[in-house]
């Protein structure tokens, strides 16, 4: 390990057998243990103003405020933004592909048609059919020209 990752065990309150060997071997890493220390103890014994207290609560609360407010607007364009690529979507697949036209289903004024009866024809065969003569009706309807 090098100083960098001792000065972590020491700032991590560490107690291990290592760290103790390693202060006694490095001047360095043991004047960061000391200055520690003293920063720890003048932290304990000093005392604050109340109005200080005050000042650094209402500027936390203030920046607090203001992440919101900058995440909420992130969230809003964010929205805005999806919203917009859809409805471009939207336009560009129907101007692609526009919809089929409507099937006709019924015209409006359809022609009429005609019916004419058709004449009834006899037909007699050579060998007689056990139920009588057959009859076939001959012809089709017919629908005028326009």
């Amino acid at each position: 390990m090098n100083c960098s990752d001792w000065e972590q065990e020491i700032a991590g309150e560490s107690e291990s057998a290592a760290l103790e060997e390693h202060l006694r071997a490095c001047g360095h890493c043991r004047d960061f243990a000391g200055e520690l220390e003293l920063n720890r103890v003048a932290l304990r014994t000093g005392e604050v103003h109340p109005a200080a207290f005050d000042a650094v609560r209402l500027r936390v609360l203030n920046e607090i405020r203001a992440k919101k407010q900058r995440r909420a607007w992130w969230a809003w364009s964010a929205v805005a933004a999806c919203a917009a690529m859809l409805c471009v979507s939207i336009v560009l697949q129907n101007w692609k592909n526009p919809a089929p036209p409507k099937p006709l289903v019924a015209a409006k004024n359809p022609p009429k048609i005609e019916w004419t009866p058709a004449p009834v024809v006899k037909v007699h065969r050579r060998v007689p059919h056990k139920f009588g003569p057959v009859t076939a009706r001959a012809g089709r309807p017919t629908i005028p020209n326009h």
